[in-house]
Formats: C-alpha cells, sequence, structure tokens
C-alpha cells in the first residue's frame, strides 16, 4: 500500500481487471537434417534464400533442401532449421592469423563441423580509411562451393573462380573498447566463421585457408600465401593397420585417438582394440569426415549450451510444426519425432510414408498419436539447377500448406483442400477407391484432380482415438493452451482469492470470445461455445492451502465437412 503522511493531491496507476490473451503463433516451422554446411545450433531461416546463405543449396543423400524450399513456396514465412551431423565424430575446419612477428593473433573457425570449411579463405586487407597506427583493417570471408583442390592458388596461369559466397566486414579493428572490435563486428554476423582473440593488435594482411589438418588437430598448418594447404586430399587421421597400431606408443595411440569417440584415458591395449573397432566398423570416422547420420544424431546433444537436433528445439518455444524430411532413412526417428511432439505438448509432427510403401490394402500409420499426420504418396517438384524432376517426400510442402491455411483462416480451419504449390506430378495417382481404403486408418492422400491441380486430401491425425480423429482439432488445442498458458503468467503468487479467480476468469473468457468469433468454436453465442469455471466448486481449501489455483475449461471446437452429402430425389410441386 502507498503511504500518505503528507497532505497533497496523489496520482496513481491502476491495473484492469483483467488482462489480455494474445493468441501465439502455430505457423512456424522446425526441420531437422543434414545441409551443405552451417552451424549445428538451429537457426531461424525466413525464406529460401535466406537458408541457401545460412547453410548452403541442394546436398546428396538429404531432402531437407527441397522440403524447406516447398515450405516457402507453399506459404510458409518461419522456420527454424537444425543442421544433422555424425554426433562427436567430426572436426571443425579451423587457421589462425598472425602478426608480422608471426605471433597468432586470431583464431578463425568455421561456425560448424564437415569438409566444407576446408573450402572457406579468410584474407585480411588494409582498410580504406586506415588510421596513422595501422589498427584498422578489412577482413573479407569467401566460400568456394567445391572442392579446394579445383580453386588455383597462386602462380596458377588460370586466376582464381570467384568465389560463390563472399562476406566483407570494412573497417573493424584490434581495440577491444571500439564498437567496430573485430569480435564484435563478426559476432553471429559471419554464415561461415567465428573468430577469437589469441593475442594482442592486428593481424597483417594475409589469406588462409581453414584446414582440417590445422596446428590444433596435429596437422599441417594452413596456408598463408593464399593458397590452399599442401595436404595430400585427406580430412584427417587416417588408422593404420595392426602392426602399425601396435608398433606406437602410448601417446601417440592417445593423440591418434583423439577425434574419435575412444576414451584416451584407458591403457594401450584398451586403446587399439578400440581404435581397431572404429577403422573395421565406421571407415568414414577414420578419416576424420564422420559417417552416416544416426537416431543419436537427430536426438541431439542435451548438453546445456551445447545442445543440438531435437534436444535444442526442446529450449525453443516458438517451433509449432515438426518435420524430419529424412526420417524414412533413419530407423526409430518417425518414434522419436512423435515421442518430442508428445513430450513438449505444443507441436504437431507431419509424417512422411516411405517412397516404397506397402501395397494399399496393407498400408498403416506408423504411431498412434494424435500430435502427428501422416501423408502419402511423394511428390515430383523440379530440381532447379538440372530442370528434371525429382521425386521427394511431401512433409516440407505440407508444414508450407499448414502455415497458409493458418494465417489465411486460422489454426482452427483443415489445411485441406488445398493446392500444393510446386508439385508437377505424384508417384502414384490414388483413385477415390484406395483413399476410402487410407482415410479410415488415418492417412492423408495427396491427389490430383482434373482441372483442380494436385490438393491434399486429408485431415487426420494417426490417432485411434476418434475424439482426435482430425488434426486442425489437436493443433486447435494446442493452440489454446500455449496462448492461455502464456497469457496467464502473471497468475503465479498473486494472492488466490475470489478476486483473482474472477480476474483469470475474465481473462480467459475474453480470449475464448476472442476465439469464437473467429469461427473456431461451435455454437450461436459464447455460452454455446466454451465455459469458464474458476472458484469454489473447482477448488477445496486442501488446494488453496498448497498454492493450486484451478481453472476448468471446455470448448466446443469446429470440425471439418469431411462427407458433404446431397441427398437429391424427386419432387413435384402441388398446384395451389
Amino acid at each position: 500500500m502507498p503511504e500518505y503522511l503528507s497532505p497533497g493531491v496523489y496520482v496513481e496507476e491502476t491495473e484492469s481487471g483483467s488482462k489480455s490473451v494474445e493468441g501465439v503463433s502455430t505457423s512456424t516451422a522446425g526441420f531437422l537434417g543434414q545441409t551443405e554446411r552451417g552451424q549445428l545450433k538451429p537457426q531461424l531461416v525466413t525464406d529460401f534464400n535466406d537458408f541457401k546463405r545460412k547453410y548452403g543449396g541442394m546436398v546428396e543423400d538429404s531432402f531437407l533442401p527441397q522440403a524447406i524450399k516447398g515450405f516457402f513456396t507453399n506459404g510458409g514465412s518461419r522456420a527454424f532449421v537444425a543442421r544433422i551431423t555424425a554426433e562427436d565424430r567430426h572436426q571443425t575446419a579451423s587457421a589462425s592469423l598472425t602478426d608480422a612477428d608471426g605471433d597468432d593473433v586470431i583464431s578463425v573457425e568455421a561456425v560448424g563441423p564437415g569438409d566444407w570449411g576446408n573450402s572457406v579463405a579468410v584474407t585480411v586487407s588494409d582498410a580504406p580509411m586506415s588510421d596513422d597506427d595501422n589498427t584498422v583493417f578489412t577482413l573479407t570471408v569467401r566460400y568456394w562451393q567445391t572442392d579446394p583442390e579445383n580453386v588455383d592458388g597462386p602462380g596458377s596461369q588460370e586466376p582464381d573462380p570467384m568465389p560463390d559466397r563472399e562476406e566483407r566486414f570494412a573497417e573493424i579493428n584490434a581495440e577491444k573498447g571500439s564498437t567496430q572490435y573485430y569480435e564484435k563486428a563478426l559476432e553471429n554476423s559471419s554464415n561461415f566463421v567465428e573468430i577469437s582473440t589469441e593475442g594482442e593488435g592486428r593481424p597483417e594482411n594475409q589469406t588462409v585457408w581453414l584446414s582440417r589438418n590445422g596446428d590444433d588437430d596435429g596437422g599441417e598448418e594452413a596456408s598463408t600465401d593464399g593458397g590452399f594447404p599442401d595436404d595430400d586430399g585427406d580430412d584427417g587421421p587416417e588408422i593404420p593397420g595392426d602392426d602399425e597400431l601396435a608398433d606406437m606408443t602410448k601417446d601417440e595411440l592417445t593423440e591418434l585417438a583423439a577425434p574419435f569417440e575412444v576414451d584416451t584415458e584407458q591403457t594401450k591395449g584398451e586403446l587399439l582394440d578400440d581404435l581397431k573397432e572404429v577403422r573395421e566398423s565406421e571407415p568414414a570416422m577414420a578419416d576424420g569426415s564422420g559417417g552416416e547420420v544416426t537416431l543419436a544424431d537427430y536426438e541431439g546433444n542435451g548438453t546445456p549450451g551445447e545442445r543440438t537436433g531435437l534436444s535444442a528445439f526442446e529450449e525453443n518455444d516458438n517451433i509449432s510444426i515438426v518435420v524430419a524430411p529424412d526420417e524414412n532413412d533413419v530407423p526409430g526417428l518417425t518414434d522419436a519425432v512423435v515421442a518430442h511432439c508428445e513430450n513438449m505438448g505444443e507441436r504437431f509432427a507431419v509424417l512422411q510414408a516411405p517412397q516404397n510403401p506397402d501395397p494399399v490394402a496393407e498400408m498403416e500409420t506408423p504411431v498412434d498419436s494424435t500430435y502427428a499426420g501422416y501423408y502419402y504418396p511423394w511428390i515430383e517438384v523440379i530440381d532447379a539447377e538440372t530442370g528434371t524432376t525429382d521425386l521427394i517426400p511431401p512433409g516440407g510442402h505440407v508444414a508450407g500448406i499448414y502455415a497458409r491455411s493458418d494465417q489465411e483462416n486460422g489454426v482452427h480451419k483443415a489445411p485441406a483442400n488445398e493446392v500444393v504449390r510446386g508439385a508437377q506430378g505424384l508417384q502414384v495417382n490414388l483413385t477415390k477407391g484406395e483413399q476410402d481404403i487410407l482415410n479410415p486408418k488415418g492417412i492423408n492422400c495427396i491427389r490430383q484432380f482434373q482441372g483442380r491441380g494436385i490438393r491434399v486430401w486429408g485431415a487426420r491425425t494417426t490417432s485411434s482415438d476418434p475424439e482426435w480423429k482430425y488434426l486442425n482439432v489437436r493443433r486447435l488445442f494446442l493452440y489454446l493452451k500455449q496462448s492461455i498458458d502464456e497469457g496467464t503468467q502473471w497468475v503465479v503468487f498473486e494472492p488466490n482469492d475470489q478476486d483473482l479467480w474472477a480476474r483469470v476468469t475474465q481473462t480467459i473468457e475474453a480470449f475464448l470470445t476472442t476465439t469464437w468469433r473467429d469461427g473456431a468454436l461451435m455454437g450461436s453465442s459464447p455460452d454455446e461455445a466454451f465455459y469458464v469455471e474458476c472458484g469454489e466448486s473447482t477448488m477445496t481449501q486442501d488446494d488453496i492451502d498448497n498454492g493450486r489455483l484451478i481453472c476448468e475449461i471446455g470448448v466446443a471446437p469446429v470440425k471439418p465437412a469431411e462427407f458433404v452429402i446431397f441427398r437429391i430425389g424427386q419432387w413435384t410441386g402441388e398446384g395451389g
């Protein structure tokens, strides 16, 4: 309570009885998959060009880039991308910038692991407006979408080809208190490198190529003359044969084992055995380039500050749709994605049938869940680079349709009977009879109709529970739950009395009334569309004594007109 100790006029601010609840976004997608390059921490992309700047273009053995393109083509506007690589089986390219005395001044490291880092060059040059002390300089980052040996170095008869990407940071300096200090200038600004301070002062003018055989990995030094490191083309240390391994000392074995998933604290004999297993079971690991991704890589690293994959999505509250375009290539990934959505309780999984599923009569959904929709068949799209058609899973395009339908109509509208933009054809053209078999099983078909194009022709979840048959109903409830959760955080630690109960009831009723007016709830009036109860009818004295405020809410969701039936008969008008 304010104090009034002397005569005067006191003007005070007061709060209204209720606070507004703002509806959350339902159209932000989270994609997981392999990319050409980029960091492992999920990044927001807002169009396909933004994706290419941060992650590169199309890659072999991954449908993620095509899915991202399909998402934005079909109306998506925001997506978080989690790059997946073989966890703990990779090295990151790096190099050092030196001063005039040859001492390391700046450490430069690729933003993420992989061979792509070997094709990054960093150049230090004088700035146009250099100061008297020559502390101001320009740092240029160049990236070639090719192997290093395909780029001609100094002394070649042919000039270096133009880089595919270039970033220029002009007039930065080595003064830590300056707003143009190089660490500040590049922090979260480069799509290719991260830098850190190793020494004092400004690096001399030079060009270095990042290499996964850098000094820290015990390999050759990165080139500083503008050319590539003189290596034998390997990306990392190789594991030799048994005889050569046996001749190595414990220290040599420890150094060799450092890049791999091997406990270097064990005995020499145990080290030998582990290194042999690495060499025999995963040859790709032996050159440091990683291996095929596994379920563990998609599940990700759960260490705070280092989270990747699905674990990284857990700390992002913006995501409401989850897609793993390559889910059928990784055993167990479908279950992991659905479990993630169920455990988070605020997002929905878009699942895709395999390219060659069981015969139509034998097809089944892979999971029984209210948090997932399953789509079949695959679609044909144009490859922009070759002009040919590619067959890809439909998940990215479907997620874009979700976003488009949400923005145009609201999350309560079933994202079906919508054109699949960018689809040139279907893997198979399903008939009505075939869909009669698939639809009751919860398999959402994509069909081609003469004169109406290719459309999503299903809106069911994979659940066997009839109450949660339609995916728009599930997504509406996710929207309501998350909106009410975020919009009532102010209630925590407020006095739990009749005044608070009334304010909570008024707040939620106002939000649901707006939702009803938007067409998301049944009923000709708010009383028919929902009810909100909060008070002595929902709480006992024991609840109140233990700090519990319980509010009961019931809503009548709108369900789609899946079967439109017109009954037509002959009628003979009777004369008056």
